[in-house]
């Protein structure tokens, strides 16, 4: 194990964003374009390993520049559909942005929307 690699690791997981306050409203600045991240591994119920395409923005929010980490969605509603047409919509590039996110929760799952 790379011992120092592991440990900037773990020094930067303070500096991941996970949008959590149920029903919260934050506003986001982007400071990055998206970036490929790596793979989310989800164990399925067969035992199976499933690996899901990440990608991450760096962003600020509440004041502090943070990593916002999210799966490769399939469809505009999803997170990564969602950013991707918020760069669509601000001439092909992210860095500046400035919107805000909503999180939506039925008590099991979060949902974000994206408001420009």
């Amino acid at each position: 194990m790379d011992y120092q690699q592991e440990l900037k690791r773990l020094q930067e997981g303070g500096s991941y964003w996970k949008p959590a306050k149920k029903n919260a409203q934050f506003k986001v600045k982007a400071l990055s374009e998206l970036e490929p991240s790596e793979p989310f591994e989800q164990q399925r119920t067969d035992g199976t390993i499933e690996f899901k395409e990440q990608f991450q923005l760096k962003i600020e929010v509440e004041g502090a520049e943070k990593i916002w980490n999210f799966s490769k969605g399939f469809t505009p509603a999803s997170t990564y559909g969602q950013i991707v047409n918020l760069a669509t919509n601000k001439g092909n590039s992210l860095i500046g942005a400035e919107f805000t996110v909503i999180v939506k929760s039925d008590g099991k799952k979060n949902d974000y929307t994206i408001v420009i």
